[in-house]
């Protein structure tokens, strides 16, 4: 059975965990095209637990191999190398419940592919990206198109999220300015104040509207329509931030892959991590308009990404279905030969 090779980079560069019960020195193999295993390209450990090492090849995001025993163990560093990208990473390398391992280099998360610059652009093609699906609004691509990716073709699949639109804009325009003054206003009367408390909870609100509404189903259905066809990876799926309607959308993902709730919301969860760095400026541009806390605290609601928001689709879905299985097959009409086609093409084989 594949198992997962854990690699991460801290400010040491490079580092990767080697498993307790290896014999020493262990080779593990890299490079960048998805475990094309090469006998030249290795790096030999002497210790177990997390190790660092140099970046081999400092200008690719590589893909790494050993075998312990009769076992494999697989892994990458999850988040893609590309500026001004925060949040694009792999969906490999989380277990199912019947211990088999979701494919890595096949399927991305990401936020909107406008922000790339020119290299950024490059390396998404030379990854040979088949497939990009776009959860934004039409108004949203008219505003920031992503840059052309030759290798791909574009879907565009809008979910109608209206409070995930709002809270995903990357720039603080005239419009946010004036928000702000109509926010200032809302919270100088006790009702206001009050109000703008309970609407912190919104978003748990639209991620209840990515679960039942007609345009958010349609779109998911969709979504899976494209991961069912042949030749379409490696594909990549996003949002503004990668955060709401990407993040259902991976739920979804890895739920029919039979990947349990609990690495659902790590991978769920992620994204406040990736985007801190985001999020941060953009309340430090909203602090030069207010000092409000009430007003902050909202408009930091929109951007986080929280385990209630996620609870919210969840809760929604067993309410009304029971299982998260139910909702797949009964909503999203996806038939158990489906799914077994689906974990054929996206899990590792079980060998």
């Amino acid at each position: 059975m594949m198992q997962s090779l854990q690699v991460k980079r801290d400010d040491n560069g490079l580092a990767i965990y080697i498993p307790e019960t290896v014999n020493f020195p262990i080779k593990v193999y890299y490079g960048a095209n998805n475990f094309a295993e090469n006998e030249s390209n290795y790096i030999e450990f002497t210790e177990n637990g997390w190790q660092n090492f140099a970046d081999p090849i400092s200008k690719e995001r590589l893909y790494f191999k050993t075998r312990v025993n009769s076992e494999i163990f697989v892994g990458a560093e999850r988040r893609l190398p590309l500026k001004n990208l925060y949040n694009c990473r792999d969906m490999g390398g989380y277990l199912t419940k019947e211990g088999r391992l979701t494919s890595w280099g096949k399927v991305f998360r990401s936020d909107a592919l406008h922000q790339i610059d020119d290299v950024g652009q490059a390396y998404i093609e030379r990854m040979g990206v088949k497939r990009i699906i776009d959860f934004r609004s039409p108004e949203e691509i008219a505003k920031d198109p992503n840059k052309s990716i030759l290798t791909s073709k574009s879907f565009n699949f809008n979910p109608h999220a209206d409070v995930a639109q709002q809270a995903s804009t990357q720039s603080v325009s005239k419009k946010d300015e004036d928000k702000i003054i109509q926010l200032e206003k809302m919270v100088k009367t006790e009702a206001g104040r009050a109000q703008l408390i309970k609407n912190r909870n919104v978003m748990i609100k639209q991620m209840e509207q990515l679960v039942v509404g007609e345009n958010a189903i349609k779109a998911y259905k969709q979504f899976f329509e494209i991961l069912l066809q042949n030749s379409v990876t490696p594909l990549i799926f996003h949002c503004q931030g990668g955060k709401d309607r990407t993040g259902w959308a991976a739920a979804l993902y890895l739920g029919a892959l039979g990947v349990g709730k609990e690495q659902i919301y790590q991978d769920y969860l992620l994204t406040d991590k990736m985007n801190a760095p985001r999020n941060a400026k953009r309340m430090a541009i909203y602090k030069k308009y207010t000092d409000n806390e009430d007003v902050l605290a909202f408009l930091a609601s929109l951007q986080q990404t929280k385990k209630d928001y996620l609870d919210g689709a969840y809760t929604t879905v067993e309410e009304h279905y029971g299982t998260l299985e139910k909702y797949l097959k009964e909503v999203l009409e996806i038939e158990a030969s489906q799914l077994e086609v689906l974990r054929n093409k996206y899990l590792y084989p079980v060998e």
